[in-house]
Order: structure tokens, then sequence, then C-alpha cells
């Protein structure tokens, strides 16, 4: 995340400002973890004053004049002067497609030359920005792409990364406290390294030494987090020597709360900051069909590498893609028969890694007065032209999915289920939810079930080296300080974080305020989103006809798990199960659904190795997880969700 292009990239002229909207924030939470650490890689900071070359000071510049980004009074301003300085056409006007594209501009501003001519092609490709353009340059940036310029000449040698994605994602070392005894540890360039916190009268200043080097030639990157502040030190071999970083005060009580009893967060990045820079570049890539109508071929390819190497998922090319003519007519899908979708645009394949799902979508058939509709939650955006809780005509849903690019399987109920759904409850749930914005105030809260067993792991899987890992305490100190930049993401963190430990979703408590009433009541940290929820929590909501209102939040598999629910699907357990804590995966699983037993013609001669029907896409989808679970009270609330074999309990 590139060192989340803090204030401290904000140096450029103030344009025009472009604030997003609520139906941005799926797109948003998936670059979260670009944005968190690009706000960190990007970064090599520490002392105030003229920064050296081995250790630069993260500050903000205004007019200048430099004072420490903590002190910056109008942060989401100032990051929205950063992201209009991208150089992004104005036909990009969705801000997940800009915030993607301007991570990219960035990557691609810092690298140094003989880094991108290996991203030729891929560069070519994208569209909405120039990435050879010439953009002015932050104070910061300048450094960076000066510091990453040295390094590609002198520095260590780069090897190729076979899993170049999210390698930028740092290892957590532990935390300091003031006034308690330093933290040590062995690094990958240091066999000796300490830190320790002390507290004087207007500031905590935390010492990093580092000595005993174990490569003549090694950059070592530190990220170095409170809840409030963030600091990024980078340490160069072979000579050793002490650090002091600042972390004023000036901040709210809980804010000071935080500093003092949950400390300074220490992290250490894997790679050296080029090869760090390099994933961040690779990374944004995934995302660069997030603002186009279709999905470019060398992008699509790029997802389906992602997949085969992070979570063991061949997707083929079709070999022969029917055409325009649906190939499944009307009258061969039923009422709560199972529709589900991937798009190779970043988005959905990071979303099933993090569930093991092979969709990163999910949507439901409704017939009502003779139509056929296909009904889900989604956004709008460059692809799709609806927000929220809609359905649309099946023949017109089929155009804009092959339009958007993406690949569809059909997943029939199973006859017993088929003949008990209730159209008329189904269609009654969705009437009463019809325009509601998408749910992501839950977005993860059928994911995330336990404390460790959720947060994904990177390839390769039975390596003995150091994990590169997305853990809590990363979400700890990022979700405060990257909300100081986009508000707006508190929605769908700190809404379910208050539910989850004051029992309302309206308790409007700050991160560090949660955090301090969380453990008052003996509650540990990591264990604040995975509190399993009931359906039926009311969240603070928008409607599409200008309405707001307390409603339940529903994400794309939870409307689908609802509306079958609503049809009474459920009743063999007294609907004792919560959609909410339903992930794609485990909805798909469910054995309601099954492959039927005799495809039709046309869908076996358009996939003859495909369980399912396949209704467009350019590149095969599988369930091959279809209907295999029976369901039971209180089912998957507790369950992991770990690459690459994603192995749950049977009662979890």
């Amino acid at each position: 995340q590139v060192l989340w292009l803090s204030a401290a990239l904000l140096h450029p002229p103030s344009s025009y400002f472009l604030f997003p909207s609520e139906a941005d924030m799926k797109r948003e939470l998936s670059l979260f973890a670009v944005l968190l650490l690009t706000f960190s890689a990007v970064c090599w900071l520490g002392p105030h004053g003229q920064p050296s070359r081995r250790l630069l000071s993260l500050s903000v510049a205004f007019n200048s004049v430099e004072v420490d980004w903590t002190l910056a009074g109008q942060p989401e301003e100032d990051f929205e002067r950063w992201m209009s300085n991208g150089g992004l056409s104005h036909d990009v006007t969705d801000f997940r497609g800009r915030l993607a594209l301007r991570i990219l501009a960035f990557a691609v501003d810092v690298l140094p030359e003989s880094i991108k001519k290996d991203y030729a092609e891929d560069l070519a490709e994208v569209q909405g920005v120039d990435p050879s353009a010439k953009r002015p340059l932050t104070w910061t940036e300048e450094l960076i792409k000066d510091a990453l310029a040295t390094q590609a000449l002198h520095g260590e040698n780069l090897t190729a990364m076979d899993y170049k994605y999210f390698r930028f994602l740092p290892k957590f070392i532990g935390r300091v406290l003031p006034g308690q005894s330093a933290l040590g540890w062995s690094s990958r360039c240091w066999k000796e390294v300490s830190a320790s916190v002390e507290k004087l009268k207007d500031k905590w200043q935390l010492h990093v030494k580092v000595s005993k080097a174990q490569r003549l030639i090694c950059n070592e990157v530190f990220g170095l987090f409170t809840a409030s502040h963030f600091r990024i030190g980078s340490f160069s071999t072979p000579i050793g020597g002490q650090k002091t970083f600042t972390f004023e005060m000036g901040l709210t009580e809980p804010q000071t709360w935080d500093v003092d009893n949950l400390g300074v967060r220490i992290f250490a990045f894997h790679e050296n900051a080029l090869a760090t820079m390099r994933s961040v570049l690779d990374t944004a890539l995934l995302f660069a069909p997030l603002h186009t109508k279709g999905v470019a071929p060398l992008a699509a390819q790029r997802n389906v590498d992602f997949l085969e190497k992070y979570m063991g998922i061949e997707m083929k090319r079709r070999v022969s893609p029917p055409g325009d003519q649906p190939i499944l007519n009307e009258s061969q899908i039923h009422s709560g028969d199972f529709i589900g979708v991937i798009r190779l645009d970043g988005l959905d394949p990071v979303l099933a890694f993090g569930m093991g799902s092979h969709t990163g979508h999910t949507a439901v058939a409704l017939w009502e007065d003779g139509q056929l509709y296909i009904a889900e939650s989604t956004v709008n955006g460059s692809y799709w032209p609806t927000n929220g809780i809609q359905r649309t005509p099946y023949r017109q849903w089929m155009a804009q999915a092959k339009a958007a690019g993406f690949s569809v399987v059909h997943a029939p109920l199973r006859e017993e289920y088929r003949k008990m759904f209730s159209e008329r409850g189904a269609n009654d749930f969705y009437h009463l939810y019809e325009g509601l914005e998408y749910g992501y105030h839950a977005l993860f809260t059928g994911w995330i079930d336990t404390t460790r067993g959720n947060y994904p792991c990177m390839p390769p899987y039975n390596s003995t080296a150091d994990k590169i890992c997305l853990v809590w305490e990363l979400l700890e100190v990022g979700v405060p300080i990257v909300t100081r930049y986009i508000p707006r993401l508190e929605k769908p963190f700190l809404l379910a974080w208050n539910q989850h430990v004051t029992g309302s979703a309206f308790s409007n408590l700050s991160g560090t305020a949660l955090y301090r009433e969380a453990l008052s009541k003996g509650m540990e940290l990591d264990l604040i989103p995975a509190v399993p929820e009931p359906d039926g929590v009311l969240y603070p909501s928008d409607f599409n006809n200008g309405t707001q209102a307390p409603s339940i939040a529903m994400v794309c598999d939870v409307f689908v798990c609802s509306i079958w629910k609503a049809a009474g699907l459920f009743k063999e357990i007294d609907d004792d199960f919560s959609c909410i804590e339903q992930t794609n995966l485990d909805v798909y699983q469910l054995n309601i659904l099954e492959a039927p037993k005799q495809r039709p013609a046309s869908c076996v001669a358009a996939d003859p190795d495909n369980a399912l029907c396949q209704l467009t896409g350019d590149y095969e989808l599988h369930l091959p997880k279809l209907g295999q679970r029976s369901m039971y009270r209180h089912m998957q609330e507790k369950c992991p969700t770990e690459p690459p074999l994603y192995a749950r309990p049977s009662n979890c």
C-alpha cells in the first residue's frame, strides 16, 4: 500500500477534488490493502530535519513548510489533492477506478526505468492514465524515486518472484510500550535489532538500534505504527547505529491512551524497498480493469495467474464461448437458482482468495409476473449501471454481464428445495429492500470468524521461511490511519466494530476508543471483527431514493442467502441460520444446490468438462465444492479460511 500516500505525498497543486460515493466502497475495500502499505512502502522515514539517504523522515509538505502529518488540518482534502495530480483521464469518474490508477501511476513514477521496462506490455494496455506521462512529483515522491534509483544501481540484486502479488505486506514483530523494556529481534539484514520508547513532556520517542550486519549489501525497511502515527525506517548495511523517531502528542484522549497502553507496533517488510515497490506495481496492475467496461487480455491473464498461484484455481480460456443468445432460455431457470460470477478485475479474484471461493460475486434467479429476473446486491460503476439491491430482466442482465467481462455459471436448486421455495416470500423480501445500498457495513462479518484463521498468507505455502500474511495488528493500526484520509472507509470497519464491542452500530466510537472499551470488558482486540452476528442487525443505511434509515446490511452472498431464507429453505432448522455470517463459498456449498444430472446439449457443447452450465465468459468457471455441506444451526460462524486448502471443521 503505497506509503499510504499520506499527506506526505500531498505537495501537488490543488485542482478539483473527487469525493467517493458510498457505492464505491466495495472496490475501495479491496484496494485498502494496497493503500495501507503503499502508504508504508513508499516512505523511508525518520527524524525531523534534513533526511539522510539511509533514513528519510515522513512529513507533510504544505506550501513548502514541513509539519508532522498527524497535525495536518485537512487530511481528506490533502489526499484528494494528491489524487487530482495523477493525470487521470476525465472519463475515469468513479473513485475506486481513480484510486487503482493513481496507485499504479505512483509506482510507475518512482520505480527506475530498468524495472519499468519489464512492464512495457502491461502498461501499454492500461486505460485511464498515461503511465509514460511526466507528472509533477511531490517532495516525498522525489526522495523515494531517488532512493530507489540508487538502490537499483548499488543495492541488492533483485530476484525473479514467482509470487509477486501482495509481497509488500509486512511481518508483525511486536509492541514497544513507553517505559518498558526494549523489544529485541533478529532481522533479514541485522543480527541484532532493538526498539524502546520513552515518553517525554510533549512527545514519545522511539529508539531503534541495529548492529551486526548479516549481509554486506542489504536494505531493511521497518514500519513503526501507532493508531495515530506512522513512520517507516530504512536501515542499510553494513554500518549499524541508532535512529530516533518522534511521535508528537496533541492527540485525542483515546489516541493518547492507545500509545501509552498499546504502544508502537513494529513491522518488518519482507523485501527491500525496491522489491517492495515492484510488488505494489504488480498488485496495482491486477486492479486496472476496475474502471473499464470490459477486461483487457493481459489484465485477465494476470488475474488468472494470481488465482492459479495463490489458490490453485486453473481458469482455462473457453474454446468456443456462445454468441449473443443465452445458452439457457428462461424456461430452464427457476426461482432460487444460484448464479455464480467472477470478473477478472483484481477485486473479484482477491475476494475469492480471502473466502476460498471460486466466485467473487453471487446472484439469484427470481420469477415474478411471468418475467425472469436476476436479483443481486452490487454497486454501480464503469461496467454496471445500477447500485444496491436490484433485479434485472434475464436477457438484459446477460447482455450487461457479457459486456462487463463476467464469467457466469448457473447452479439449480435441488428438486426438493425447488418445490419448497416460496416465490411470494422471496419477492416480498426483495421489494422490502429494493434500492438499499450494498451492505459493505458487514463485508468482513462473514469472512472474519476467528482471531487468526481467516487472514490469508501468501505462497509458497510449503516454505519454511517467514510467511507473508495479513494480520490483525496491521488492521489495528491501519484502519484508524487510513480513515483519516478516506473517512467514508469508517463505515465498513467501525460500524461493525461498534456493533461487536458495544452492541450497537450507532455508538460512534472511534477505533482507539473501541480498543479501550473492548479491553475494559476483557475482550481481546483481535476478537473484535470475529464476533458472530445474527441476521437483523441494523446499520445506518442509504437507499437509492435518497432515504436514510436504519436497515440490515447485505453483501452479494448475504442477499442470496436471505432470499432463500425468506423463501422458507431453512425451515428444517427453524431459520436458526445467520446469512450475514456466510461467504460466497458457504452459500454455494450448501446442499440445497446440486449440479444438473443431465445438462442441456447446448451446455455440453460449449463446455464439455463443466458440471454446470456456463452462461457467459471467456474463461471457464467451475464450482467444485457445490452442494457439499448440509445446513445446521449457527452454521459457519467460527470457520477458518486459510489458503490453499481452506480446510474447516465440519461443525464450525
